[in-house]
């Protein structure tokens, strides 16, 4: 759910850097950087790695991983998506 601290101008970014980087550590939710629309996203490195690590799930994802996926919630959606990926190697 985005809120108003989700959001923070450039100039919020240039003036308050500390802030909002202890924010976004703390929380753990990202901000919303805007010059008038949306521009940019800023968010811990945890939170990047681990968007990282979904952009190529293939390339980065453990065996182990991969089997702890397909055995939680999203499990059925993924299995006809990694049964397609090892067909490709």
């Amino acid at each position: 759910m985005l809120t108003a601290s989700s959001f923070a101008s450039i100039s919020d970014l240039r003036d308050k850097t500390a802030s909002i980087v202890k924010q976004v550590n703390t929380t753990g939710k990202k901000i919303i950087l805007s010059q008038n629309k949306p521009v940019g996203v800023f968010l811990s490195i945890d939170e990047y790695n681990a968007l990282l690590k979904l952009s190529f799930p293939a390339e980065k994802a453990t065996p182990q991983e991969i089997k702890a996926y397909q055995a939680s919630s999203h499990g059925e959606e993924a299995v006809e998506a990694f049964a397609f990926l090892d067909a490709l190697q």
